[in-house]
């Protein structure tokens, strides 16, 4: 239906031309009339199929000039090609693109104004003519913002998707392939054959997992090109690039899959976790994203020997404003879980990264209201420590919902 009405221009050309060869007009006016029609509405009919695209319709001004003028001679005003004129200010205000589009909207919209002159009583005709032809430049130049609004969109949903698929790329495979390449050399490194034969085991269970995961990521991307839904992801992925690859990523809803991971990592890594029962749920994914990011660092700079460990305690959250006020909900107030993550040296790694995982940390736990830090350690290791509202649900601040 939009694009139907959008085709209503054309509706009253063949009214208007009838009207005018039914009431005898002039032979001059009628044949303004079919050079103008002749000329213009192809070049209008390809403009409006074509609106941002390479469609000159300057080349339209040419063949209404000539039917303007031949009204002008015969000292009557032609509505039909008055009308096209109208749609054709429209569309060069729509696609104006240099010197030539002015000058053809000035040339155009000073002849529609002048040439209802010649006629008795023209001064009326010249200004209902102008108000027209200032509506037109109007509708335009609004269809023109629609159309850069339109091409900011498109740009604005494909670096977003370009950005979702970089982080779960970063997420999930490349903590596979990092474990795969830290495998890989300790088993060439050892003379066990038992321990080759664990590796390799682990080597291609990696490897099938992110296989799996790059023909998910490639089918997403498909079936989003196909469905054309790139707008509408835009939306969610641009508040949270690293929420679509959290929403898709299996991630961890508790302790045990926390120290499912330690175990996965091997001997040299512990972990200690003392919180309380009424973990919500939306902290456990980002407490697991923060583990596996910073267990696959400590494979990649230190090595998988280097000793790690993992404790995930709470404290009560100061909440004193600055003029020593409460401004916490509830008499207990809120409590803060912080998971850290502190590794010795090690024989080394693989090399070093981008800064991508730690960056996206810190927008995963952004969003809930808390805070992810990365340093050096005493004695050449290195931690990062998250810190998470207990309840992200709710600001102890001010008691709204978030």
């Amino acid at each position: 239906m939009r694009r139907l009405l959008t085709w209503l221009w054309l509706v009253p050309i063949p009214l208007t031309f009838a009207l005018e060869l039914l009431i005898g007009s002039g032979w001059l006016l009628i044949l303004g009339n079919i050079i103008a029609v002749a000329l213009g509405l192809p070049i209008l009919i390809r403009a409006q199929l074509r609106p941002v695209r390479s469609a000159r319709p300057e080349w339209a001004v040419l063949g209404l000039l000539v039917g303007l003028a031949l009204a002008a001679v015969a000292a009557t005003l032609s509505l039909t090609t008055v009308w096209l004129s109208l749609a054709a200010l429209a569309m060069l205000a729509r696609a104006a693109s240099g010197r030539l589009s002015i000058l053809s909207i000035v040339v155009l919209a000073v002849a529609n104004v002048v040439c209802p002159l010649v006629m008795a009583d023209g001064a009326t005709f010249a200004l209902m003519v102008l108000g027209l032809v200032i509506a037109a430049i109007a509708i335009g130049l609004m269809l023109r913002s629609n159309d850069r609004t339109l091409i900011e969109r498109q740009a604005t949903a494909a670096e977003a998707e370009r950005r979702r698929i970089a982080t779960e790329l970063h997420d999930l495979i490349a903590h596979e392939v990092t474990g795969i390449v830290v495998l890989a050399q300790a088993a060439g490194r050892s003379d066990n054959p038992d321990l080759r034969t664990t590796a390799l085991t682990k080597i291609e269970e990696s490897g099938t997992r992110a296989l799996e995961e790059i023909r998910r990521l490639v089918s997403d991307a498909r079936s989003d090109t196909r469905a054309d839904v790139a707008p509408v992801r835009a939306a969610s992925a641009t508040s949270d690039p690293s929420s679509a690859a959290a929403s898709r990523t299996p991630v961890a809803t508790g302790p045990q899959a926390l120290h499912d991971r330690i175990a996965a990592f091997g001997e040299s890594a512990t972990i200690t976790i003392d919180t309380p029962a009424e973990v919500a749920a939306p902290v456990w994914p980002v407490l697991d994203r923060v583990l596996v990011e910073s267990l696959t660092n400590v494979r990649r700079h230190a090595g998988a020997d280097a000793p790690v460990t993992v404790t995930v305690t709470s404290e009560p959250t100061d909440l004193t404003a600055p003029d020593g006020t409460e401004n916490c909900v509830g008499s207990d107030g809120p409590t803060t879980l912080i998971m850290t993550v502190a590794n010795g040296p090690g024989s080394g790694g693989i090399g070093a990264g981008s800064g991508t995982g730690l960056n996206s940390l810190r927008v995963r736990a952004g969003h809930l209201g808390g805070r992810v830090s990365a340093g050096p350690e005493h004695g050449g290791g290195w931690s990062v420590v998250a810190r998470l509202p207990l309840n992200p649900q709710v600001s102890y601040r001010t008691g709204e919902n978030r």
